[in-house]
């Protein structure tokens, strides 16, 4: 087949982008497909910002994919000229649990209530809240990240098609052929990174994926909105315990106007195709609760909302593996709103996979056979 390929990868958005970028820098002959524009916001991966930290992963099997993820969008940062982490600290108050098991093992501080208050005096908190302070977390830009991913990919050779979906897809005897609306094209591996569609693509897949509808929003702060900035403030997240959730939020940048702030908990559940784009009455009611309750300052107009994507597995880890049924297949799917933060590590995985490399990074805990019972019961 004239169109063929080392490696075709389907959905760009930040796993694809991540992925297109490792393939091409090992010298792969890529392909990567996306059906919407080159970045977009009909995903999981827009809206100016994302949470980055350190932290609130020792000892589980992110660890050492934050700790790559860091090193990368370094790297990245180092080839684009692009700056697209930028360090803030990052402060969780709870008035439960415990950070004892960080000792010796991370950067970070312990603070009572009255010392956030001293340092951060935008929030107000209860006298049984304490913060976990750490001091690498930051904010990424996610439209950037995804840009810069493709941008340096396309420089090392890849073909990126945007505007082009994926119709259907086969193994053969001599690799993979994926069919577009546009063309056919063959690959001895192929990488399905396709967020929320990842189940429409693949028949079969074996394992359970469950959408909801997040939304975010910016308001301008009714007072001192300079206590507010980025440098004033660093990421944060706090209980939102009228749901067993929590709200997270980020410092105002200079690009964007606003003071955003979201709910995270899985909402709404809904589908790719379906999900309904416009803000409601109580989306907005969702993050004045945490602003009336938390940061009173905050509480002024709204700037903006949009609505955003989760895609979340059984147990609300993701899967990075070789598909158990087709050894030419490799997925990246369900990162359950924790995603963006560890893609450029997750697509360095994905490639070393796809490409029967050595992986820089083991992994063990995000494999397809946990889920496998889980979705047979469902």
């Amino acid at each position: 087949m004239k169109n063929h390929y080392d490696v075709i990868v389907v959905g760009l958005g930040a796993m694809g982008s991540a992925t297109c970028y490792h393939l091409a820098g090992r010298g792969a002959k890529v392909l990567g497909l996306e059906r919407f524009d080159l970045p977009h916001a009909q995903g999981s991966s827009h809206g100016y910002s994302r949470h980055t930290k350190t932290a609130v992963y020792v000892d589980t099997p992110f660890e050492p994919f934050i700790e790559r993820s860091f090193e990368l969008w370094r790297l990245l940062e180092g080839e684009t000229g692009q700056q697209i982490l930028v360090t803030t600290g990052y402060l969780r108050m709870a008035n439960t649990g415990s950070w004892d098991h960080l000792r010796d093992k991370v950067r970070h501080e312990v603070l009572t209530a009255d010392e956030v208050a001293y340092r951060y005096p935008q929030f107000t908190l209860e006298s049984d809240y304490h913060g976990l302070y750490d001091p690498v977390g930051g904010l990424l830009r996610p439209e950037l990240g995804i840009a810069s991913h493709l941008i340096q990919a396309l420089r090392r050779g890849a073909k990126i098609h945007g505007r082009e979906a994926v119709t259907g897809w086969k193994e053969t005897a001599h690799g993979v052929e994926v069919e577009t609306e546009h063309a056919r094209y063959g690959a001895d591996q192929v990488v399905f990174t396709g967020g929320s569609w990842t189940d429409r693509l693949i028949a079969g897949l074996g394992i359970t994926l469950t959408v909801s509808r997040q939304p975010l929003a910016w308001v301008w702060p009714a007072r001192n909105a300079a206590s507010f900035d980025v440098g004033a403030l660093p990421i944060w997240q706090i209980p939102a315990p009228e749901c067993d959730g929590e709200y997270y939020g980020f410092p105002m940048m200079p690009d964007h106007p606003g003071f955003k702030l979201a709910l995270h908990t899985f909402g709404e559940t809904s589908d790719p195709e379906h999900l309904d784009r416009d803000a409601r009455p109580k989306d907005e009611e969702e993050v004045r609760a945490c602003l009336r309750r938390y940061i009173p300052d905050a509480n002024g107009p709204l700037t903006a909302m949009r609505i955003c994507m989760y895609t979340r597995t059984a147990d609300e880890l993701p899967v990075l593996d070789r598909h158990p049924a087709h050894h030419r297949v490799t997925v990246g799917c369900g990162f359950s709103g924790s995603g963006f933060k560890f893609s450029c590590a997750f697509g360095e995985w994905l490639a070393e996979t796809a490409l029967g490399q050595p992986n820089t990074i083991a992994n063990k805990a995000f494999r397809f056979e946990r889920l496998l019972g889980a979705a047979d019961s469902a």
